[in-house]
């Protein structure tokens, strides 16, 4: 039996307003790691954009270079070491000052500005393989953070870029042509907007077309 209880005050029956929703926001999302394994590989950068949902206007951004807690170049994988030795993110971790760009503080800042999104918008999680980064953040940071700090403050659903390029493989087509780049953050997620932007216009073109 359902039972509607009120809430009164007074001897009287409130009626609070309801709280007004949140505009739904893209969380794009990407790390720059020593290797792929989602437990052990350290983090080297994290790259985080707020847009619209269709990605065209952008808000708020998170980018920063991270000195991994006990890193050693021994923790990469050659073809990693040899990625991010030719886009220059080694050199720009290895200089800069350990306590201020470590996982503790980086966490920390992490943290707030994750905050201060959610309290102003639903977040939904966007980019490439976005349960991956996900995870790395999590176990990474694990020492520093609550282990579901961040899937509490956004949305379960998701937008990972795997999925509309692996329906372009179906199709026989290549949707990662041109996907070289720098392996730099902002760069990764210009692809993934960029990708995204264009998967919205056959999109648009397909629904037209059904309501011609």
């Amino acid at each position: 039996m359902n039972t509607q209880h009120d809430i009164t005050a007074g001897g009287q029956t409130l009626d609070p307003p309801t709280p007004p929703r949140k505009p739904h926001r893209l969380l794009w999302i990407d790390l720059e790691t020593t290797g792929i394994s989602r437990t052990e590989a350290k983090i080297l950068e994290i790259g985080m954009i707020v847009t619209s949902l269709d990605a065209a206007e952008e808000g708020d951004r998170f980018i920063c270079p991270v000195h991994p807690d006990h890193v050693s170049l021994y923790d990469l994988d050659p073809k990693v070491l040899r990625m991010h030795l030719d886009n220059g993110l080694l050199d720009t971790v290895m200089q800069t000052e350990p306590k201020e760009f470590g996982y503790a503080n980086v966490a920390r800042n992490l943290a707030e500005f994750i905050r201060d999104e959610s309290s102003q918008y639903e977040l939904h999680p966007a980019g490439t393989n976005v349960d991956y980064d996900i995870d790395v953040l999590t176990s990474q940071l694990a020492p520093y953070l609550h282990p579901d700090w961040l899937r509490e403050l956004t949305n379960h659903r998701k937008l990972d870029l795997s999925t509309y390029r692996i329906s372009d493989l179906a199709l026989d087509h290549d949707p990662y042509q041109g996907h070289t780049g720098t392996h730099r953050v902002e760069d990764c997620i210009r692809r993934d907007r960029n990708d995204y932007a264009n998967y919205l216009d056959i999109m648009r073109a397909g629904h037209q077309g059904t309501q011609s």
